[in-house]
């Protein structure tokens, strides 16, 4: 870190402000922690490209420490006359400081993110395989159509594909998509296919609330397609996670047996319409492994 120029910014910052006479002198400790949010503030102007000149954001870090703006520019000017070295320490510090604080949040964001993975993992549900599909005639396109009943979450769709040297159409591709509750079809991804190799493909796909239909179109074909058709699907999984609140909520749950307190009333056990904060998915049991069409 250069630390003149960070002196030199720190100075250059405060002379927009009023002259001074008569103000206190900052302690160490406190110009300290002042320039900290003071990097952090002009760090949060940068990334939002806010104008510093419309924007008073300094005025409140010097008032939560009890001082002013007349107060920070008489402590610098007091460096500055006596010519010490202590206020490059300061900043140098300052800039330490945040260096650990910010791998100190890095740790617990990992932690966090690993919590996430575990709890997700953890109550994952297939709802989903099929080991072979074939399309080689028209009529067999309706089989690359799944359709499932989505739930709020996330879901992960794995398969391997194969398009053949019969094959006459040009194009190939499966395309995941949503439909809303209005119908609307919505948040769509779509996976080309190579000729003649046989293709993992892997789709994550988040579902919000108002959604009803996950849609798995695994051959996109025309309704003027070329016959023969020479198509392979093989071992697709469709695998569903909770959202990240209800998995952390449901893992909690499981690992403790607490008590639901709603309203002052204690459940052991949560009512069906009360789902999304039970441990597991949140489907219908009767359509387990989707509506195939």
């Amino acid at each position: 870190m250069r630390v003149p120029f960070k002196i030199l910014s720190l100075a250059a910052m405060v002379l927009f402000w009023a002259g001074c006479r008569g103000h206190r002198t900052i302690p160490d400790d406190k110009l300290r922690e002042i320039t900290k949010e003071i990097f952090l503030s002009n760090a949060y102007l940068g990334s939002y490209q806010l104008n510093r000149d419309s924007v008073d954001i300094y005025t409140p870090i010097f008032g939560k420490y009890g001082y002013t703006v007349e107060d920070f520019r008489h402590t610098l000017g007091e460096f500055a006359r006596r010519k010490s070295s202590r206020l490059g320490d300061i900043v140098k510090d300052a800039h330490t400081d945040l260096d650990k604080q910010y791998a100190q949040y890095q740790r617990k964001l990992a932690i966090l993110d690993t919590i996430d993975i575990l709890a997700g993992e953890r109550l994952k549900r297939q709802v989903l395989y099929d080991s072979l599909i074939r399309a080689r005639r028209i009529g067999d396109t309706t089989r690359l159509i799944r359709t499932i009943r989505a739930q709020e979450g996330s879901y992960k769709i794995t398969f391997y594909c194969l398009v053949d040297s019969l094959d006459q159409n040009t194009g190939q591709r499966a395309i995941v998509y949503l439909v809303d509750s209005a119908g609307h079809r919505t948040v769509a991804n779509t996976q080309w296919m190579a000729r003649y190799q046989r293709q993992r493909k892997d789709v994550s796909i988040s579902v919000p609330r108002t959604t009803r239909k996950l849609i798995i179109d695994l051959g996109s074909y025309p309704p003027n397609a070329q016959t023969p058709l020479d198509l392979t699907i093989d071992s697709l999984t469709v695998v569903y996670y909770l959202p990240r609140e209800v998995a952390l909520d449901s893992i909690v749950k499981l690992l403790t047996d607490y008590k639901l307190l709603i309203d002052g009333k204690e459940y052991d056990r949560l009512a069906p319409d009360s789902l999304p904060a039970v441990a597991g998915p949140p489907w219908d049991r009767a359509q387990h492994g989707g509506n195939h069409r």
